[in-house]
């Protein structure tokens, strides 16, 4: 069994790197800052207790401390516990020997991810690494520290065990990641949001089957901002239930209005939600007492949750709201299909009528290859489960007709049409109550 060391904390770790500096100050080197922060560590603390954790954190301590001596060539380096499961190593360079700093980095990621016997078993772990290079990042402890965590950051939202180094680009993605996190609340507030409508068709017939609702954001300062960009940020700081339910009123607003027109009572529009409104105690009342309070059938809404953002830890309680909104008459529709790590899982164990195949499969459909087969294949899948297959990102005229030939139900895309705000939804609603009179 390996050696445990005892390491000291965030503290000493501070203050050993402002010595490192001094150090490099002096003598001209060059230096790498880097943390080391393990992968999901809780997850061994709650399956082998603290102890082990305790022991094993000891143990890669121990390895980074050998490895940073071996990595230094007999220069200055040091090895701290920066916090909890998470390791500052300081190495010092020649300049001309900064070519080395990504060989150095990862071999302190190999020299944690080595086995560690735990019985007669080995126990795998990995790493997340952030660093940032002296003087080049910065000439203090604060600024080389701040740009390692915002490495480390990047790292961690990739989906952790792999290394990353500090460019001057993460600090503008963080301010405008500030930015926008201090600005939701107030746009909210100002109603600076917007939805857009983009019209679904049923393939077989051309029929108008609905609308999917897109949010937008026009920001003040920053201009458009995707959701693909702010949904994450709402959903980690709470927003995304007041924004979400701001999202279901419109909606349902503009499709009470829509279904008064003669011939437009089969029309269903569809929203977006986040897992993290499903796990909301209150969500399932909200969206049952919105859709009485306009007075419409249940089956006119489409909820689409996006495998992409739902975590594997939610599925039970999101399975258990989505069955809830099902048993209601609430449409159910798997967004991103074959994009999220879960699709067969989804199937299996959610309550839903539809999924929507997501674009980048679509695409290039047409051009042949295995984007056509795997198409194909999951619009017979859906097919054989008795659910809707829905077509998302149809730009030409070959990737519809192949649809309609492999027994694809519905289809969207900018080839039938672009997302429309309301102004425009309006006159083409109208412009269709025209025809149906005629």
């Amino acid at each position: 069994m390996e050696a445990a060391i005892d390491m000291p904390g965030r503290k000493a770790a501070f203050l050993e790197l402002e010595l490192a500096i001094e150090h490099a100050r002096t003598t001209g080197h060059h230096m790498l800052v880097a943390l080391v922060d393990m992968d999901r560590f809780y997850r061994l603390n709650e399956t082998k207790g603290n102890d082990f954790g305790n022991y094993v954190l000891g143990v890669i301590a121990n390895r980074l401390c050998e490895a940073g001596a071996t990595l230094s060539g007999g220069l200055f380096n040091e090895t701290s516990r920066f916090g909890g499961d998470c390791f500052q190593i300081v190495i010092a360079f020649h300049e001309q020997e900064l070519v080395r700093v990504t060989h150095v980095l990862e071999a302190i990621k190999f020299a944690v991810e080595r086995p560690i016997a735990d019985g007669e078993q080995e126990l795998y772990l990995t790493s997340s690494i952030g660093a940032s290079l002296y003087p080049k990042d910065g000439l203090t402890s604060e600024q080389l520290l701040c740009h390692a965590e915002l490495a480390l950051y990047r790292s961690k939202e990739s989906g952790g065990n792999r290394v990353e180094v500090y460019s001057s680009e993460d600090t503008v993605q963080m301010n405008r990641k500030i930015t926008i996190e201090s600005s939701l609340r107030p746009a909210l507030v100002q109603r600076q949001f917007h939805l857009s409508y983009q019209p679904v068709y049923q393939l077989d017939n051309g029929r108008l089957r609905g609308y999917e609702a897109l949010i937008r954001w026009q920001h003040p300062e920053l201009g458009n901002v995707s959701p693909e960009e702010f949904i994450p940020i709402a959903e980690f700081n709470g927003l995304i239930v007041p924004l979400g339910e701001w999202v279901l009123r419109e909606v349902c607003r503009r499709l009470s209005d829509m279904l008064r027109y003669e011939g437009l009572d089969h029309l269903r529009i569809s929203i977006n939600i986040s897992s993290q409104q499903l796990i909301s105690p209150s969500f399932v009342s909200t969206v049952i007492n919105v859709v009485d309070e306009y007075e419409l059938k249940a089956e006119s809404l489409e909820l689409e949750i996006s495998e992409r953002r739902m975590a594997l830890h939610d599925i039970q309680q999101v399975a258990e709201a989505l069955s809830e909104l099902h048993a209601a008459g609430v449409r159910i529709v798997l967004d991103d299909f074959g994009k999220g790590y879960s699709s067969y899982t989804s199937l299996k164990y959610l309550p839903i009528h539809s999924v929507k195949i997501d674009k980048s499969f679509v695409k290039d459909i047409d051009l042949g290859g295995a984007d056509r087969y795997i198409v194909e294949s999951m619009i017979q899948l859906a097919r054989r489960l008795g659910l809707e297959a829905i077509a998302k990102g149809v730009e030409f005229e070959e990737q519809m007709l192949l649809l309609k030939e492999w027994g694809c139900h519905y289809v969207q895309g900018y080839l039938l049409g672009k997302p429309m705000d309301p102004t425009q939804l309006d006159a083409s609603v109208f412009r269709r109550t025209v025809e149906n009179d005629g």
